[in-house]
């Protein structure tokens, strides 16, 4: 078996509503997918989600990697020798990491057809199932407060919220939405790298009573 096409494409989906994060507003998400294909075996996929602001990468800049970078270093290879493909890779793709790792992704993607098991068992996952979150953007508190209730009350027990224009405010926001929605919901919190290292202890300091399970990229990578 060996990988004889490598093929990348950019997917851009639209958000049902837009939301706000420390540094910007979205109203779609653009992902670039890529696609090893064997000749006849299994065929890999992966996904790249770059963002400037914290991978340093656009999709133009991973399309053109893998054009450049990725299909020359994998046609011809045995997909099956995962780590040496992705330890060629490594170096040249060091600047790339959602490119990486999405290579990573299709490579493991066809070991596990392959094997004919999912790639979870082959990693030695034991879990049939992961709890997931809904983010709810930046907003103000009381419309924060009642989006917090509406996603509980369609059944969401694990909520995340954006945060790090104010870190302050923030506070008030995720201790206002534990007051609504109770204790044995799930909530984090993701600054977007808007805090300094002072004002992110502060936040911790002041949100303690919340409970969050995860304090997610509060200051600039």
């Amino acid at each position: 078996m060996r990988i004889n096409r490598v093929e990348a494409f950019e997917v851009t989906m639209g958000l049902e509503e837009p939301y706000t994060i420390a540094y910007e507003t979205y109203d779609s998400a653009s992902n670039v997918f890529i696609r090893l294909d064997t000749g006849g075996g299994p065929v890999g996929f992966g996904c790249a989600a770059p963002d400037l602001e914290v991978t340093g990468e656009t999709t133009e800049t991973v399309l053109s990697a893998i054009d450049e970078i990725v299909r020359p270093l994998l046609v011809g290879s045995d997909p099956l020798r995962t780590v040496m493909l992705l330890e060629r890779i490594r170096q040249p793709l060091s600047a790339q990491p959602s490119a990486r790792a999405a290579v990573d992704m299709a490579l493991h993607d066809i070991l596990g057809k392959a094997a004919g098991q999912p790639v979870w068992k082959l990693l030695g996952g034991f879990r049939s199932r992961i709890r997931t979150s809904i983010t709810i953007g930046i907003l103000p508190l009381a419309e924060t407060v009642e989006r917090a209730r509406d996603w509980v009350g369609t059944g969401f027990r694990c909520l995340k919220l954006k945060g790090g224009v104010n870190h302050l405010e923030d506070a008030e926001r995720i201790i206002a939405v534990r007051e609504a929605v109770g204790p044995n919901v799930e909530l984090r919190f993701d600054a977007n790298q808007g805090y300094t290292v002072a004002q992110s202890v502060e936040f911790v300091d002041k949100t303690r009573t919340a409970k969050s399970a995860i304090f997610e990229q509060p200051t600039p990578r």
